[in-house]
């Protein structure tokens, strides 16, 4: 089955399902983070841990709030680039958080997210929305570009940082 007919058979449930797993895991990884090591880089262009988990804390409220735009007028431009000043804020600000802050601020944002998701049904699933970046593209496009794909990007990218990120991204 392509990317594209995987994407189109999938259902509202199951978005919220690897949704709901991807939380999970990402908040076990960063449970198991050494603060110690948070502010550690691999190289200059890599985040370090705390610069992932910062945003976290951003961009699922973010994504969130879209979502909820869409859902009261389909035809909302959504997305948003890397430039994004509260996407840069958050990565810029990472070092002056605690572990504590950084997990508790994920489970917040996980948590609006996952809310913005009840709402969420199949006929949504089958929608267009109209992205800011990259023109029309269905909303299983867009879950996966900035919701489902992204957390799982940022899962492998914490996989690298923590002995439980290596385990959850291998499952």
């Amino acid at each position: 089955m392509s990317e594209m007919e995987e994407l189109a058979s999938i259902t509202a449930e199951q978005v919220r399902a690897d949704n709901a797993d991807l939380d999970q895991r990402l908040l076990a990884v960063c449970r198991t983070a050494d603060a110690s090591l948070l502010i550690e880089r691999d190289d200059a262009e890599s985040w370090s841990a705390a610069q992932v988990m910062a945003h976290l804390t951003e961009f699922p409220r973010f994504f969130a709030t879209e979502l909820r735009r869409l859902f009261d007028d389909p035809e909302a431009p959504v997305g948003r680039t890397v430039e994004h000043d509260d996407r840069l804020a958050a990565v810029a600000g990472a070092t002056s958080r605690s572990l504590d802050e950084l997990i508790a601020g994920i489970e917040a944002a996980f948590t609006d997210l996952a809310d913005a998701l009840r709402e969420l049904d199949d006929d949504h699933l089958h929608g267009m929305t109209q992205n800011r970046k990259y023109g029309a593209e269905p909303m299983t496009a867009f879950l996966d570009r900035y919701v489902i794909g992204h957390k799982r990007g940022h899962l492998d990218q914490l996989a690298n940082k923590t002995p439980a990120g290596r385990a959850a991204a291998a499952r």
